[in-house]
């Protein structure tokens, strides 16, 4: 019992040292961010991991198709900060196909 209660504590304490992604979210980080990355080098340039964007259904791609949002060759779209001040990133099959910065 002691040993998991100062695990959890040592975890809690490292955790007040690591920078927060909203630092992250500045001009220098959204030119570094580049088309054809993987969420991974995302992640490592905004320091972790941004929130993933739910939106289910069909759209209207870039080509006027109508397309799913779900299946193969889906898009997911993380933000990293909120909508008043943040980077949004769209991938598409793994990789940055779209970027868009808010707020600064």
């Amino acid at each position: 019992m002691f040993r998991r209660m100062l695990a959890i504590t040592i975890a809690a304490a490292c955790l007040c040292f690591l920078p927060g992604c909203g630092d992250k979210v500045n001009q220098e980080s959204f030119d570094t961010i580049q088309n054809g990355m993987d969420l991974t080098q995302v992640e490592d340039i905004m320091g972790g991991a941004g929130d993933l964007q739910e939106a289910g259904g069909v759209g209207i791609d870039s080509t006027g198709l109508l397309s799913s949002k779900t299946g193969e060759g889906a898009t997911k779209d993380y933000l990293w900060g909120d909508e008043n001040t943040g980077i949004l990133v769209k991938f598409k099959d793994g990789k940055v196909s779209y970027k868009q910065k808010m707020g600064f």
